[in-house]
């Protein structure tokens, strides 16, 4: 498993974070165990990857919403360490934890990556949320000479892959509430960046097939932190579906304010 791009980051926090006010959004869990189910109803499809009906398998349906009970911003829901996916099928909120019920086994991970240039020098960082009081959550500004809005976000989604690669060989000895858990089933990662989204849906197939050559002839930008997503997703998706979710910037106020936060700019 390679990191060699994430090189050591300063400020890097392990340990539970101060987050910012925002993730207030994000209320206590009150316990309510009637509120989440294992996802197994919707495993239609064969494997996990996106082997079985190409990259598209990899974009999060958020449209399998529309049509029912749950809004777009109901999607997330909240206990007191994690945020998972409401169940599509979910007719009404527990009126206990306001939450629909939701798939215990299927993470949202919230990610984004912020560029300063107001000093003498860019200044690049990371803030990956994965919810209340979690010891995964960072924000970390990043070191190295090539500081980019594109390669922050890129960095952002490799930390999220790769604490995610360990937290799924940890899953059932340390299950969330440490109650009986269902395996980890889907990872969604959620980011207001059209660039990681669509990069990882779309274009990074068909960058492989053409020797990491867009269809102009041009090499591929970032190809270095590309090739070790890929790397990191394919690992993944041996044993879980890892999906990506494009949503507006106001629907990713809390990574976005970790990452400003770690340029002292929250």
């Amino acid at each position: 498993m390679q990191r060699a791009v994430m090189k050591r980051q300063k400020k890097r926090k392990d340990k539970p974070v101060p987050l910012p006010d925002l993730a207030l959004e994000y209320p206590e869990d009150q316990g309510h165990r009637e509120s989440r189910h294992s996802p197994e109803h919707l495993d239609t499809d064969e494997g996990n990857g996106p082997s079985a009906n190409g990259a598209a398998a990899r974009t999060f349906p958020a449209e399998q919403y529309s049509h029912g009970y749950v809004r777009i911003e109901e999607i997330e829901a909240y206990d007191g360490r994690w945020v998972f996916v409401s169940c599509p099928e979910s007719t009404g909120k527990c009126p206990h934890c306001m939450n629909h019920v939701y798939h215990i086994g299927c993470l949202i991970v919230s990610i984004s990556g912020a560029l300063s240039t107001t000093g003498p020098q860019p200044r690049s960082s990371i803030g990956i949320f994965f919810g209340r009081q979690n010891k995964k959550n960072l924000f970390a500004e990043l070191d190295g000479e090539k500081h980019t809005a594109q390669t922050a976000e890129l960095k952002a989604c490799l930390e999220a892959l790769t604490r995610t690669f360990v937290l799924h060989t940890k899953w059932q000895m340390e299950p969330p509430k440490n109650e009986a858990c269902h395996p980890l089933n889907t990872l969604v990662i959620k980011s207001d960046s059209e660039y990681v989204v669509k990069g990882a849906t779309e274009w990074l197939p068909k960058w492989k097939e053409n020797g990491w050559k867009k269809s102009s002839g041009q090499a591929v930008a970032n190809a270095d932190l590309w090739r070790i997503i890929d790397s990191m997703l394919k690992q993944l998706e041996y044993d879980i579906k890892v999906q990506f979710w494009l949503v507006p910037r106001d629907m990713n106020r809390v990574a976005s304010a970790m990452a400003k936060q770690a340029l002292g700019e929250a």
